[in-house]
């Protein structure tokens, strides 16, 4: 188990030193010799060890005189207390795997401090919760944001945030019937329980897809007709692109993205679905001149890069990853995309605006802007029960009916 510890680990040096996201640090350290029981373990290890990562640091960090300045061993203690207090491994079994790990990559010398600080650490009875940050295992900078946009339901996000997601699958007919529990709202989306799913021959043959029930809205709001003639502008990986087709396969769908590796994504999908695109297209959301053919679409679907703070329970990495000033660029981004995709619109067709980050400064403020902006424009207002009404849009707050966190606004171009 001791390998599997040193990689789990190395993962997580890779995500908190190196800045890696965790899908892509989990690629490059998982290797073809563990078994795929290892790679499980080391895969849910690592998931709750960045969930939870603020406080674990804070949990062995009070027992060492100064800041450790290894930081793969600092990784190593607080991968040894997720195991503790979140993985119910027994204690010994914890200290002799986290020395042998250590010394697996020659670090001998961390032997007694590992030893030193671990027992102390899971005997602390009196452990002390001291922040906000270490209570709800986010950045402060996070929190007082969720605080002043979300008052009544910043608490409820935040611990949403720290659960493990649930699995959600999207069928090609709201008739087909799945061994789950069916949305109320969105017939498509279907519940399933973890560990039925994995006996699922269904799941395993790639019949349907896994996607959260919040991200299956957009299609169902934009309600694709047959000869229809639409643009699905940051398509990648390709879920809602799928969706509007499965929806009605007589549309003209364009497939806009400007990552080729995330594009491959997409027509994989596709095919893995037996679905065909109007066109697939290599190119760049506010860059219209390169790609556009002079033919104005009915809808867009305008996905636009984001935080992604409505999805922080599938990727806990993003709480360490994300900081406050990324937002800034963000926001810029979204308002050069949205102000360069809408004139490739219709007069009477309509967009729809979406994010999966909960932060109104991507939402409705953009919309408010974009407006202003914009009074060819107008919004054709959403109302959904699960959904929190905005002065621009919906806004599904996380953990409501087991979704996600996302935002939709709809609008029409009027003139």
């Amino acid at each position: 188990m001791s390998q599997s510890r040193q990689v789990a680990t190395q993962v997580l040096y890779q995500v908190v030193v190196k800045h890696q996201h965790l899908k892509q640090a989990l690629h490059n350290n998982i290797g073809t010799g563990i078994s795929d029981q290892d790679q499980a373990w080391i895969q849910h290890a690592c998931y709750v060890s960045l969930r939870h990562h603020f406080s674990l640091q804070n949990r062995w960090q009070k027992f060492t005189d100064k800041p450790l300045k290894d930081k793969w061993v600092s990784e190593l203690l607080t991968l040894s207390l997720c195991q503790k207090f979140h993985m119910s491994t027994p204690d010994h079994a914890i200290v002799d795997e986290a020395i042998r790990a250590a010394k697996k990559v020659k670090k001998n010398w961390a032997s007694g401090l590992i030893n030193k600080v671990l027992r102390l650490a899971m005997k602390d009875v009196d452990y002390k919760i001291d922040s906000e940050v270490i209570e709800f295992d986010h950045p402060q900078w996070w929190i007082d944001l969720l605080k002043k946009d979300w008052p009544e339901h910043y608490l409820k996000i935040l611990q949403a945030n720290n659960q493990k997601p649930p699995l959600w699958i999207r069928t090609v007919h709201e008739s087909q019937i799945m061994p789950g529990q069916q949305h109320p709202n969105i017939k498509t989306a279907w519940l399933l329980d973890d560990n039925k799913a994995s006996q699922s021959d269904e799941l395993m043959n790639g019949q349907f897809s896994v996607q959260d029930a919040a991200a299956q809205l957009a299609a169902k709001i934009l309600n694709p007709q047959a000869g229809e003639y639409i643009l699905d502008a940051c398509a990648a990986p390709g879920g809602k692109s799928c969706h509007l087709l499965e929806q009605e396969s007589k549309i003209q769908l364009d497939i806009l993205e400007k990552e080729p590796s995330r594009l491959k994504r997409v027509e994989d999908n596709l095919s893995r679905l037996n679905l065909s695109a109007n066109r697939i297209i290599l190119g760049d959301a506010t860059k219209p001149e390169d790609w556009f053919e002079e033919k104005e679409y009915d809808k867009i679907l305008l996905d636009v890069p984001c935080s992604a703070a409505g999805v922080v329970r599938r990727n806990p990495d993003i709480k360490l990853l994300r900081q406050a000033e990324h937002l800034i660029h963000l926001t810029q981004l979204q308002q050069q995309i949205i102000n360069r995709i809408s004139p490739l619109l219709k007069v009477g067709g309509q967009l729809l605006y979406a994010t999966c980050s909960v932060f109104r400064s991507e939402n409705e403020r953009q919309i408010k802007k974009f407006l202003k902006a914009n009074p060819n424009f107008s919004e054709i207002e959403l109302h959904d029960d699960f959904a929190e009404q905005c002065a621009y849009g919906i806004q599904i707050i996380t953990g409501t009916e087991q979704m996600d966190g996302f935002y939709y606004c709809l609008l029409q171009r009027t003139s």
